[in-house]
């Protein structure tokens, strides 16, 4: 399905029950004397696209999920042994042994550890041999515990052993299947899903807008990690920004703040895409690009008011400058004017990111401004019911593809991630999840 189809199947979807549906619904209201119970989530269907609408969450005060305070296992430190030093970690990932694979850019090395953290193996350097990299940027894993990367430096994807032992190599500058065009180059990697890499292109092709526009759209496309193949899944607007022509010709693509933007997340077979504008999911074919399922709730986006613009500069200030006495007040006094100057949104978006888990339950992220405390995770079950929330231990990293913030993984009873330190030092932490 292409994204004009996707998006007009979705645009005559109303989130109603069928007239069966709601005829049942009435009959079954007037039988009772007493106020029927609270729906927490309402399933119906649409052209084949399931959609669950949800209203309240089903786990009571005390119930549900946690995540424990403290770290089962940590790599990493401050003044010790290489291995153990990360310059710029990319994500972690855990092998169905247990053991722990690393992705440090900085290093431009992948590196095994094993299920307590005890350091394995390392592998990789700068360069553009076979196993080096240019830019490493992503890494996720495939059947047999196979190791997937992906370099934007040098437009290709490799493929390690789960001991870093180096398989194959594809480029990603590609045409699609029919000669159509995906954009000059894939710039971000999502995940790895049912054997293909799922990246976004920017579709910088055709009439430029100008204005604060969705510009430049955004392709994603499913790389086949046994041929090479691609396939083009669909076409979304991009981040909201404003463009205009310059006098001296070419063009400005300056900031918007608090722009809307899609945000993406995949596992366990699932291909979860939304856009931060609304609380919609939408689980996308990773084959086709077909709308499997629908998941949303009605929320309305807080008003963008001085007072929340004022708190969001400050944190962005705060995160510039963690340390205060630090930073000269003609720096500070420049961002500050930057961000005055530009343009804002009227309103916040609702959603910062989606997650998906190995179980499939997706984890949605409400919005925050900067330096705010990251609200917990609004967990649904994979047929959408909105199960409740799930807080993470401050100073995990939250995983956001558009910003290339460090992949988190969320596994059956684990959560494994990047967590850094006040002295902005870089640790890779597994946490218990406990069901």
């Amino acid at each position: 399905m292409d994204a004009g189809a996707a998006d007009s199947e979705v645009a005559g979807v109303t989130g109603c029950p069928s007239n069966a549906a709601a005829t049942a619904i009435l009959l079954a209201v007037a039988a009772c004397d007493t106020a029927p119970a609270a729906v927490h989530t309402m399933h119906t269907d649409s052209a084949g696209i399931a959609i669950a609408t949800v209203n309240t969450p089903l786990w009571g005060p005390g119930e549900g999920w946690t995540v424990d305070d403290d770290p089962l296992v940590e790599i990493g430190t401050v003044n010790g042994a290489s291995e153990y030093e990360f310059a710029q970690v990319v994500g972690a990932v855990r092998l169905s042994t247990g053991h722990i694979v690393v992705a440090d850019r900085g290093a431009s090395e992948l590196r095994g550890y094993d299920a307590e953290g005890r350091f394995l193996w390392r592998t990789g350097r700068p360069g553009e041999g076979p196993g080096e990299f240019g830019s490493l940027d992503f890494v996720g894993t495939m059947a047999g515990d196979s190791l997937v990367t992906f370099d934007n430096s040098l437009l290709r994807v490799q493929v390690f052993g789960p001991g870093g032992e180096m398989a194959r190599t594809f480029p990603t500058a590609l045409s699609l299947s029919g000669g159509q065009p995906a954009g000059p180059v894939p710039d971000k990697a999502v995940a790895v899903v049912q054997g293909r890499l799922i990246l976004r292109y920017l579709v910088l092709d055709g009439e430029m807008p100008t204005g604060i526009v969705r510009w430049p759209k955004e392709r994603v496309v499913a790389l086949d990690l046994t041929d090479g193949a691609t396939t083009s899944l669909l076409v979304l607007p991009g981040g909201e920004a404003e463009v205009h022509w310059r006098d001296n010709g070419g063009y400005s693509h300056g900031r918007y703040a608090f722009s809307n933007m899609p945000e993406y997340g995949a596992t366990a077979g699932r291909l979860a895409v939304i856009d931060t504008e609304a609380y919609s999911v939408r689980i996308v074919s990773p084959m086709d690009g077909a709308i499997e399922q629908i998941v949303r709730r009605e929320v309305a986006p807080g008003a963008v008011t001085d007072a929340v613009f004022d708190a969001h500069l400050n944190g962005i200030i705060e995160i510039a400058f963690p340390n205060p006495e630090d930073a000269p007040n003609e720096h500070v006094n420049g961002i500050r004017q930057m961000w005055r100057d530009f343009p804002r949104a009227p309103t916040l978006p609702v959603l910062r990111s989606v997650h998906v888990d190995t179980a499939g339950n997706l984890w949605v992220a409400p919005y925050y401004i900067a330096g705010a405390e990251p609200p917990p995770f609004e967990v649904h079950a994979p047929d959408g019911t909105w199960l409740g929330s799930v807080a993470l231990p401050p100073g995990l990293e939250r995983g956001f593809v558009q910003y290339q913030a460090p992949y988190m993984e969320i596994g059956g009873d684990y959560v494994l991630g990047v967590w850094t330190d006040e002295l902005d030092v870089q640790y890779v932490r597994v946490y218990r999840l406990n069901k």
